[in-house]
């Protein structure tokens, strides 16, 4: 119960650190098991030995060097690959990976941590091992490289002998390891670290950046891409250990929380400003796939927000904060909630991680935003407020007689807990001008989603269709809306980042144009943005007559009224916005004249 309270609060010390981890450790033993009885079950085919084998090799390290061995298989790309052959070995056709991959390819990821732990641990072994592409991966030491000419899919031998260091060889080349394996060699590139120092008595922390272990990204194993060049690194190094002064400074909450939960970064390419990727996953606890950040505060924050998911994954696997649900992952008759970070509806579970991970998030700018000054600290104002409004939010959802029944008594004291946490910070005073902003980010965000997966009922609308050819009054209509659990699409709005980039620079000159908006829908959106109400009015609806199912203006046009205050119009269009966009398209079937939004809105709202 202590470690649980410890948890939701976010302060996670030593001794809950401790005892997760525990609990992970035990978790990959039972994959671990579980995947060396499906492959031996299967067949284990190909040219390397039997995956027997590489366990009886983990075994001898293991009474060599415990510390070794459980970290190998804590290591979180070992998740993704246990999961990942699982499913594999339990489809059709598994000998068929997408991309024409063997099998053996797979299971012999097993052989590369046996030999990754005989090597850590000193223990003298003869290991086959996969190779791609003349590429050798041993997780969490790094990769060989030979040259080619090269066989896609090959085996190459580790040889290891204690005091003797180790060889890889592919075909007739040898490649002899460094003495030590975290030094770079010919050919060898061994795994990148930054470091940190958070303070207090657990010394720096090291982070593993890791762009060699094919399972590193959970959503693209066997990634393509190349490793990073010197400059990425060079960029890394140094966003890493500003962002670690940062948190060590100001947030020791989240700095101890981070250095317990996080182990490996496993980088992606830098992405234009405030539209960072991130991700973790269930199975990959300790480890995030993170786009290449702009600076340390981003960094700092996208971390914290990560590792609140992992901590919250592993706390998850041990404590049952949510029933059982059936196969698909859902309660019979669960509703799918709003996120305010997500354009998807998500399930109760979703909704619980995100409201944790992005309560650290809003924590962070509710502290940063006092330590910083001029246009950096408004936009720290602006992202405390629109963070905080989507908490509080979410956590009124999780009140609900739904997700309440999809929690167990757990799950609903973790609920209770978050938001006790959080609650003071409504309290909290925010500047007009970015609380302003961030009102009207927060209102497009449920609007947008609202567009996207909420249903206006087709019987009210044929209805509403038929009143206003006829010339009658709306008043009287009306029904429940029926949400649309699997609709898709809502994708990232732009008009977010404009925002940012107004608060960061002062003007929107420096806004990125590179997104698939249609031109003249972006410049009404640069109008809304920027303080040309009347110019976002006239743009939306020019868009809207030739275009009546387009949500984003819809959207736009709402905010828009809203800032030129036409109270006439605006009321249903914020409430009911699916509804007004349904029968603008079912009134646009008649191929008369394009319906006048605004006074479509004017007429529903009377």
């Amino acid at each position: 119960m202590a470690d649980l309270d410890a948890v939701a609060a976010g302060r996670v010390g030593e001794g809950t650190a401790g005892r997760l981890s525990l609990g992970e450790r035990s978790r990959r033993m039972l994959m671990l098991r579980g995947v060396t009885a499906a492959v031996v079950a299967a067949g284990d085919p190909g040219p390397l030995p039997p995956v027997t084998d590489a366990v009886a090799l983990l075994l001898r390290a293991e009474a060599a060097d415990a510390r070794v061995v459980s970290e190998i298989l804590t290591h979180p790309a070992v998740g993704v690959w246990a999961v990942g052959l699982l499913a594999r070995l339990r489809s059709e056709g598994a000998a068929d990976a997408p991309g024409g991959r063997p099998l053996w390819q797979d299971t012999g990821y097993l052989h590369t941590l046996a030999g990754a732990a005989a090597v850590r641990a000193g223990v003298g072994a003869l290991v086959r091992v996969p190779a791609y592409a003349g590429t050798v991966c041993l997780p969490t030491l790094g990769r060989a490289e030979f040259p080619g000419p090269h066989m896609e899919y090959a085996t190459a031998v580790l040889e290891t002998a204690p005091g003797a260091g180790a060889t890889l060889t592919l075909g007739t080349r040898v490649l002899r390891l460094p003495g030590e394996p975290g030094l770079p060699g010919e050919r060898w590139h061994p795994v990148r670290t930054l470091v940190w120092d958070p303070g207090g008595d657990g010394g720096p922390h090291t982070l593993a950046l890791d762009d060699c272990d094919p399972y590193r990204d959970f959503r693209e194993l066997h990634p393509t891409r190349g490793s990073l060049a010197g400059a990425e690194e060079e960029t890394w190094r140094r966003l890493f250990a500003e962002a670690g002064q940062v948190l060590a400074a100001r947030h020791s909450g989240a700095a101890g929380l981070l250095s317990s939960s996080l182990r490996t970064l496993a980088p992606l390419p830098r992405m234009p400003r405030f539209r960072a990727e991130s991700a973790s996953y269930s199975e990959s606890v300790g480890g995030v796939v993170l786009s290449e950040p702009h600076d340390a505060a981003e960094l700092a924050a996208t971390l914290v927000h990560e590792a609140r998911h992992s901590v919250l994954n592993s706390l998850v696997h041990q404590v049952g904060l949510f029933r059982r649900p059936d196969p698909d992952g859902r309660e019979p008759g669960e509703p799918l909630l709003y996120a305010p970070w997500r354009s998807d509806p998500r399930p109760t579970p979703g909704l619980v991680h995100g409201v944790y991970a992005f309560a650290g998030v809003a924590d962070f700018w509710r502290v940063e935003r006092h330590a910083l000054s001029g246009r950096r600290a408004d936009l720290a104002h602006f992202e405390f407020a629109v963070w905080r409004d989507a908490v509080a939010q979410a956590l009124r959802s999780l009140s609900a007689p739904g997700p309440q029944a999809r929690l167990t008594d757990w799950g609903r004291r973790f609920v209770d807990r978050l938001a006790s946490w959080t609650a003071p910070w409504a309290r909290e005073r925010v500047p007009s001008y970015p609380l302003a902003l961030a009102r009207e980010e927060s209102a497009d965000l449920r609007i947008t989603w609202r567009l996207h997966h909420v249903r206006a009922r087709p019987d009210e609308v044929r209805e509403l269709a038929e009143r206003w050819r006829s010339g009658l009054s709306a008043r009287g209509v009306g029904g429940a809306p029926e949400p649309v659990p699997q609709a898709s699409g809502g994708g990232r709005e732009p008009r977010g980042e404009l925002r940012r980039v107004l608060l960061a620079d002062g003007s929107l000159k420096a806004a990125r144009t590179d997104h698939d908006r249609r031109a003249d829908l972006l410049a009404a959106d640069c109008g809304l943005i920027g303080g040309d109400t009347a110019g976002a009015l006239r743009g939306y609806q020019a868009v809207l007559a030739g275009d009546p199912g387009a949500h984003a203006a819809w959207a736009g046009l709402a905010l828009a009224l809203r800032a030129a205050d036409a109270t006439a119009a605006t009321p249903c269009l914020l409430g009911r916005p699916e509804l007004v966009r349904a029968l603008a398209l079912e009134l646009h079937t008649d191929g008369a004249s394009p319906v006048d939004p605004v006074k479509l809105c004017t007429w529903l709202s009377e």
